[in-house]
């Protein structure tokens, strides 16, 4: 079955999100480690329904490797930006490693690839649900839609069960 453009291209950009987060995640766990995009998008492209064409698999790895550059090389800038997201009690250093890569990789594309927050939301949170715990995508949802309003984002308002939602509770690593 061919998919018409505007879905193929919707497709290989959530494939190059998902992975571009396993790169970044991978990177959080092993600095000194380098991307295996090879590997990497086989592992993925074994789990699709519909295989990719060698131009999909080049695409889907462009927009990742675009990514994945451009948050290693703007960390600094988007970490300060997702501090200033949240309360005072919380800071990104506290936040369960998964929910922080997904964090990272929606904040750039929202600030510098200008894609619409909607769909960066709605990717961020799949990310969430498939790779984070029960309440990542709800927290990747409110953190996301006070970024760029420069509101803070309140610390109970992501408690689950009145568990916080800190890096030493990841259960995902």
């Amino acid at each position: 079955m061919k998919k018409d453009g505007q879905s193929n291209i919707f497709r290989l950009r959530t494939i190059g999100r998902a992975l571009a987060f396993q790169a970044l995640h991978q990177l959080e766990l092993n600095p000194t480690s380098a991307p295996d995009w090879q590997t990497e998008l086989d592992l993925y492209d074994e789990s699709e329904i519909e295989p990719l064409t060698d131009s999909d698999r080049r695409k889907a790895l462009e927009f990742a490797k675009k990514l994945y550059d451009g948050v290693v090389f703007r960390k600094v800038e988007i970490d300060e930006a997702l501090n200033n997201a949240f309360d005072k009690r919380r800071t990104l250093a506290r936040t369960m490693l998964v929910d922080r890569s997904i964090l990272r990789l929606a904040a750039y594309e929202l600030t510098y690839i200008k894609t619409p927050k909607p769909v960066v939301i709605s990717q961020a949170m799949e990310l969430g649900k498939k790779f984070g715990d029960v309440g990542s995508a709800a927290f990747l949802n409110g953190v996301l839609d006070h970024l760029d309003k420069g509101k803070q984002v309140e610390s109970q308002s992501f408690e689950n069960d009145g568990a916080t939602r800190d890096s030493s509770e990841e259960r995902n690593a």
